[in-house]
């Protein structure tokens, strides 16, 4: 009997299935839904089949819309806007589920398989798509060609390679991706990346971006961003010449980091001696960070940064990594944290104000699955906040009034019965 080698492929199956399978729930019903975009009012381009698509991306006028009937799109090439203006790209039915833009596959043994493509354009709004499926970008925003008035909406990105949204950037320290958004989007992988891949399979990110200003990332979910060892870039990972950038009510479950503002070291865009603030002036604020093997929150060459209401939970592996402060940090506030783990200043240099750390055992409904709502237990949470003037609403979208909780969530006291 060759029992052995089934005993051995049964385990590698077993490995397999533990590393890509999605970890807790489905977006939990309490979480923010996209309110539908209205009808275009412009001229529209219909699509159905990818060769449509890409003819279309070429003629595509200013103020008008292409419409992608419902199906499977897979680009034999990647889907390039340049020059266009107050453009936009949608799904007929406005159900991202329906509408799939696929690249070569992750498998496919190419890095140069990406799917969308942002230059010199002014006013686009991609929106109700999924994107999947390929082995480098998803969606890649030219910063180096100073895009203007960028807007992501309602996407679906899943199992993409490298990453699902990536922005590039020049060395010229003058042009920037001015003006976006990334809002009501969800981000999950169901595999890892093998070992013979960049940095032994731990360069894969959801959001990677660089010389971005006034951006805001907002409402959207994020899953299993994972690298093979541990060491994956973070689901929402901002650097490079970036300002004004704000990151709020977002639901991070089992990523390998959470949010990362800048980097330890240095990119192939920064220019030979230039002094490095990766991010300033930037806030990140009302986020659930669950899980994941290496930190929640950390900042790296970032000035000026508020790090406001996050709830952090951290497992046994790297449980210290709750909120790291590194060198080159300055001029940042961290206030109305609750975090099970730590905060720690590696170098960098923080007001710490009204912040919960440690070990916070029953505060949370369900934490191994991302669920971070308040107990009635997390009474050092609860009406333990400083009001603060950036902070007028949890991760819910709901107002908070009178003295504020601890962390992202608001906790809902039962209200009593009447006679």
């Amino acid at each position: 009997m060759r029992t052995a080698p089934v005993i051995v492929c049964l385990l590698a199956v077993f490995v397999a299935l533990t590393r890509a399978q999605p970890v807790g729930e489905k977006i939990p019903s309490w979480f923010a839904k996209a309110p539908p975009l209205p009808a275009p009012t412009g001229p529209v381009i219909r699509v159905a089949t990818a060769e449509e698509l890409l003819a279309a991306v070429e003629r595509v006028g200013t103020g008008e819309t292409i419409l992608l009937a419902d199906g499977h799109y897979k680009v034999p090439r990647v889907v390039r806007l340049d020059g266009k203006k107050s453009i936009a790209l949608r799904s007929a039915s406005g159900e991202p589920a329906k509408v799939i833009l696929s690249g070569q596959g992750w498998d496919s043994g190419t890095d140069r398989d990406d799917i969308l493509h942002i230059a010199r354009c002014e006013g686009v709004t991609i929106a109700d798509l999924t994107f999947s499926d390929c082995r480098s970008y998803g969606i890649k925003v030219e910063a180096e060609n100073g895009p203007r008035d960028i807007h992501i909406y309602n996407c679906r990105f899943r199992d993409i390679g490298v990453r699902a949204l990536k922005g590039s950037a020049g060395q010229d320290e003058n042009v920037r991706a001015v003006k976006g958004s990334v809002r009501y989007c969800q981000f999950e992988n169901t595999k890892v990346p093998p070992a013979d891949w960049l940095f032994g399979g731990d360069y894969i990110a959801a959001i990677d971006m660089m010389a971005l200003e006034d951006w805001t990332f907002s409402d959207n979910a994020f899953r299993n961003i994972k690298g093979r060892n541990g060491g994956g870039r973070a689901a929402i990972f901002i650097w490079v010449r970036s300002r004004q950038v704000v990151v709020e009510r977002n639901l991070i479950v089992n990523c390998d980091r959470g949010v990362s503002f800048g980097n330890p070291g240095q990119s192939t865009a920064n220019r030979a001696g230039e002094q490095l603030v990766y991010v300033a002036d930037g806030i990140v604020r009302n986020n659930f960070i669950a899980g994941g093997a290496d930190c929640g929150i950390e900042l790296w060459h970032a000035d000026r940064i508020k790090v406001l209401h996050n709830t952090i939970w951290r497992p046994e592996r790297n449980w210290a990594r709750g909120i790291r402060v590194g060198k080159g940090t300055a001029h940042t506030d961290l206030a109305n944290n609750l975090v099970h783990g730590e905060i720690r200043l590696e170098g960098g240099e923080a007001q710490l104000r009204n912040n919960l750390a440690g070990r916070l055992e029953g505060y949370f409904a369900d934490a191994a699955s991302g669920n971070l709502a308040l107990t009635s237990a997390a009474t050092k949470a609860i009406d333990q906040g400083a009001s603060l003037p950036e902070v007028n609403e949890d991760i819910r979208h709901r107002a908070r009034t009178g003295k504020p909780d601890l962390g992202a969530w608001e906790f809902e006291r039962e209200r009593p019965k009447g006679p």
